[in-house]
């Protein structure tokens, strides 16, 4: 059972029923129903079909992000990554003798003296063990991209600007709590043992 076409929505004054025509491009009505001019209505259709191809596109290859270069990078080793594990995974499902023989070529013969299938069998790599070599090659160069690009560097910088934003915080906070002259030289090590015991507690984690 084929797709029913649209119809126009309007009613016919000759038979008081629904409009047989098909509609506009666009609209819900034909062209003697929607009352616009031709001009209008191929500026309608235009319109119309350009938002249609720009729906498809982005079914296709999906939005655009607002993303800088340094992000890109770093979700794309994240994919990677994930693409690497999850091949590992099914690469372990293989027995022993299906990750270097199986099936190469499969045929049908129907039209033979003798039909069947041809099965062909080889010594030859398996599909799911050549993805997750391919994969694993490509995580080490999009990671080698990222170093080269100085995410590293930068991950470091941002660290360190962190760091000299929370020891000016304590310093502030220190110096309204009027403390001792002995308890204001204590305030470094104290700082430091405090900071370097949260850094182990996040590595934990």
């Amino acid at each position: 059972m084929g797709i029913a076409k649209p119809k126009c929505t309007a009613k016919s004054k000759q038979s008081g029923g629904p409009c047989r025509n098909a509609p506009c491009t666009g609209l819900d009505k034909c062209a003697t129903h929607c009352g616009l001019s031709k001009a209008e209505r191929d500026r309608i259709a235009e319109t119309f079909l350009a938002s249609q191809q720009a729906r498809k596109a982005v079914e296709t290859y999906g939005l655009p992000l607002d993303v800088s270069p340094v992000e890109a990078l770093l979700d794309e080793v994240r994919y990677t990554a994930g693409h690497v594990a999850w091949l590992r995974g099914k690469v372990r499902e293989l027995e022993a003798d299906d990750l270097v023989w199986g099936k190469t070529e499969e045929a049908e013969k129907g039209a033979t003296e003798f039909p069947g299938t041809d099965i062909t069998y080889a010594a030859k790599a398996n599909v799911w063990l050549e993805l997750y070599y391919r994969e694993r090659k490509h995580l080490v160069d999009v990671t080698k991209a990222a170093i080269s690009a100085g995410i590293e560097e930068r991950r470091v910088q941002l660290a360190e600007a962190q760091g000299q934003l929370v020891a000016e915080i304590f310093r502030r906070v220190f110096a309204r709590l009027d403390l001792t002259p002995e308890q204001s030289a204590r305030v470094p090590a104290v700082v430091s043992e405090e900071l370097r015991r949260a850094a182990g507690q996040l590595a934990l984690n």
